[in-house]
């Protein structure tokens, strides 16, 4: 008994065409990975090699949501914080390297700075503080990112501890925290109100 062409060349024809599409499709999630990684890597690669430290210019690191989030927060240090209070997110420390002070030149090699991708636009970052120190200064942060732009930018940071990551100690919600708290203590009036001059 034959075999009839006329049904095995189409069929052979849409195998064919499936495995192009998948490949394709896995293709492409490796290069969105592999940027996802590089994003992050040249980021600390470029802060870590300025000692000053200069917070990333908007627009190029965070994403708007999360600038915003940051902008809330200092504009409500300015109106309602005491004047010799230190007030704000990222006002006591250095919330990139997740501290308050690091080994004195430490730069991206000496940090051992490694980025690996977590899944679903995630990227988890490891490195020392204080190399040699021991593990309490190693640092894990993981990045949400998401595609804004025509880029990748970080919507939230989570701060691990060997290896687990959670929501309740994380970028955004800490924000969140700090602004219900200074509004919560503007309202009851626990602290003080409007600074001297401060817009209203």
């Amino acid at each position: 008994m034959g075999i009839n062409t006329k049904y095995v060349w189409p069929l052979a024809a849409l195998l064919g065409a499936t495995s192009i599409g998948t490949a394709s499709l896995l293709a492409y999630k490796a290069q969105s990975e592999r940027q996802q990684v590089d994003f992050i890597t040249r980021f600390y690669q470029g802060y870590l090699a300025d000692a000053r430290r200069t917070p990333p210019p908007a627009g190029s690191f965070y994403s708007a949501e999360l600038e915003a989030l940051l902008a809330a927060n200092h504009a409500l240090c300015g109106r309602l914080a005491h004047d010799d209070e230190i007030c704000g997110y990222d006002a006591d420390g250095d919330v990139l390297l997740d501290a308050q002070e690091t080994a004195p030149g430490l730069d991206f090699q000496q940090a051992g700075f490694k980025a690996v991708h977590a899944g679903r636009a995630r990227v988890d970052a490891s490195f020392s503080i204080f190399p040699g120190a021991g593990n309490n200064y190693q640092r894990q942060i993981r990045f949400v990112l998401k595609r804004e732009d025509g880029g990748w930018r970080v919507d939230n940071m989570l701060f691990g501890a060997n290896g687990v990551f959670t929501e309740t100690n994380a970028m955004r919600p800490d924000i969140l925290h700090e602004n219900q708290a200074l509004l919560a203590r503007a309202r009851t009036g626990s602290g003080s109100t409007l600074k001297a001059g401060a817009p209203p």
